[in-house]
């Protein structure tokens, strides 16, 4: 038992004292991102996680959560992306990215995962403005503030 234990602890130190490690976005770091309910929407939040990996399979992966909104709808996730203009304030590129289908208690989950390739047409290096929605058809939806990015 003894021997366990001072195995498990050098482990741990070994580990923590490692230089190697994965290397994180130096800089877009993740965020998590609430979204309120729009005007004439009856309750109910969600929000996005929005982590960049900048790998070379996955570029970024987004997380989406609804809770305690109408139960049996669905909801089109998009994010609308304000091209070097990180105050929201222009044009947007709408992009649809998923569609989350709420349970009997108003939940639903869903993700996305982008390319490399998926990002290529943005200019990096810049801030960009991005805000996201997840609306349904009958028009009720929540929508987050404007969120800069930088992609590198």
């Amino acid at each position: 038992m003894r021997r366990t234990l001072l195995l498990a602890v050098t482990v741990m130190v070994a580990a923590a004292l490692s230089s190697t490690g994965a290397s994180a976005d130096a800089t877009y770091h993740s965020a998590h991102i609430l979204l309120l309910p729009d005007a004439g929407t009856p309750g109910g939040a969600g929000f996005v996680e929005n982590a960049h990996a900048n790998g070379p399979n996955v570029y970024a992966h987004e997380q989406y959560q609804l809770r305690s909104a109408a139960p049996g709808n669905s909801f089109q996730v998009a994010l609308h992306v304000f091209v070097d203009d990180p105050a929201c304030g222009g044009a947007a590129i709408d992009l649809p990215t998923a569609v989350l289908r709420t349970n009997a208690a108003g939940n639903a989950a869903g993700s996305a995962v982008f390319t490399p390739a998926d990002a290529a047409g943005l200019p990096k290096g810049v801030p960009h403005g991005i805000v996201w929605t997840m609306t349904a058809e009958s028009g009720v939806g929540y929508t987050s503030g404007c969120e800069p990015v930088v992609l590198d």
